[in-house]
C-alpha cells in the first residue's frame, strides 16, 4: 500500500473514533485531513525529549510508545503509555510554548500522524466541532492524571496492577516487566512477587 492510501486509511479510521465522540461535518474534515502529515518513529528513538518545546499533537497509527521522567540521579519513572489511535502529546508545552518535562520514546516502530500547533488552532478558529473535540481530549487527559494520582498515593499494589492489566490488556506481552513496575511505582522484585501471588489465588 503506497503513502497517500495508508495516510487515508489512517485518517478514516482517525475520524470513526472521534465521530464517537464529536460529529465531524464533511466539509471540515476535508479541510482538516490536509493538516496532518505522516511521522516514523525507529523503536528506542524520541519524538521529544525533556527541555524541548512541544509543536505538534500526535496520533498513533501503527506502534506504542511511553511518557517518562528521568531524576537527577538517572532513575526513570514512566508515567503513560500510548498505544493505536488515540492523541497525545506534552499539552503544557504545546499550548503555554513551555519546556516539555519529560520524555516520550518509541517502544516500538511507531507511525503517526502529525497535527501542528498552528493547524491545531487554525481548527479551533474554524468550527464549533474541533473546539469540542478539544474539550472532551482535555476532561480524558484531565480525569487520566486524576486517577493515576489518586493510584499511587493510596492504592495498593495489587489494586494498581489489575488496573493496568484492564487498562493495558496488550502490554504484559509486549514490554519488559520493568517498565511495567516502573510505571507502578515499584521495583521488578516487588512487581514478581505481587504477579506470583496473584497466579496462587
Amino acid at each position: 500500500m503506497d503513502g497517500i492510501k495508508t495516510k487515508e486509511l489512517y485518517l478514516n479510521r482517525m475520524r470513526d473514533g472521534i465521530e464517537e465522540d464529536v460529529s465531524i461535518p464533511d466539509s471540515e474534515w476535508e479541510y482538516a485531513a490536509g493538516l496532518f502529515r505522516t511521522g516514523t518513529y525507529t523503536k528506542d528513538s524520541f519524538l521529544i525529549r525533556a527541555g524541548e518545546t512541544m509543536d505538534s499533537l500526535f496520533s498513533i497509527n501503527r506502534g506504542l510508545v511511553r511518557f517518562y521522567y528521568i531524576t537527577e540521579s538517572g532513575r526513570e519513572f514512566n508515567k503513560y503509555f500510548v498505544m493505536d489511535n488515540r492523541f497525545f502529546g506534552s499539552y503544557s508545552s504545546l499550548f503555554l510554548r513551555l519546556p516539555c518535562g519529560f520524555y516520550i520514546q518509541a517502544l516500538e516502530e511507531t507511525e503517526t500522524l502529525v497535527l501542528s500547533r498552528d493547524s491545531l488552532e487554525d481548527l479551533y478558529n474554524r468550527h464549533p466541532c474541533w473546539e469540542r473535540l478539544g474539550r472532551l481530549c482535555a476532561i480524558s487527559f484531565i480525569n487520566h492524571m486524576e486517577r493515576r494520582e489518586k493510584e499511587l498515593l493510596l492504592d495498593p499494589l495489587q489494586v494498581r496492577y489489575t488496573r493496568f492489566l484492564n487498562e493495558y490488556p496488550d502490554l504484559i506481552n509486549r514490554i519488559p516487566q520493568y517498565h511495567i513496575a516502573s510505571y507502578l511505582g515499584v521495583t521488578d522484585v516487588a512487581l514478581s512477587r505481587i504477579r506470583k501471588r496473584m497466579s496462587m489465588a
